[in-house]
């Protein structure tokens, strides 16, 4: 199953690139993309290797989306997204989400998204079509809050 792949310019230091995705994903993540069962609340990243990817709830839960593999400041990081096909947490699988952040220029970088082992998740290609179109409305997102950081 091939992997989603999306390819944007930020206009933001590298720095400033990694550090609105680790450290800010609150400030763009969409609090209708979610697992929990309440209303979410914040969207965190710990930051380190082994570190939790999750998301806190109005009711005072918690709901882990997956780990950190990889964190390599400020040019790439590497999350186990362990959301199955019917976004429910599943701390069985296995898939990759990657982040690169390169310099482009004076003041922008480029980030190269990729999120593959797609076949682990179960759903089908309905699901990995949807998330394509997710993911871009994500970054999307990201974009803006990183170009006015």
């Amino acid at each position: 199953m091939e992997a989603i792949k999306k390819e944007l310019i930020v206009n933001a230091s590298q720095e400033t690139a990694f550090r609105v995705f680790t450290e800010r994903m609150d400030a763009w993540w969409p609090k209708t993309h979610h697992i929990g069962a309440a209303p979410m609340v914040h969207s965190l990243i710990e930051g380190k290797p082994g570190g939790r990817w999750y998301s806190t709830h109005e009711d005072g839960s918690e709901a882990n989306v997956g780990t950190v593999l990889v964190w390599d400041p400020f040019g790439r990081l590497v999350l186990n997204w362990q959301v199955n096909g019917n976004f429910q947490y599943d701390p069985s699988i296995m898939s990759e989400v990657e982040v690169i952040f390169e310099k482009e220029g004076a003041g922008s970088t480029r980030i190269r998204f990729e999120h593959r082992d797609l076949e682990r998740l179960m759903g089908g290609p309905k699901v990995i079509a949807d998330m394509d179109n997710g993911w871009w409305q994500i970054l999307q997102l990201y974009k803006k809050v990183t170009d006015e950081a």
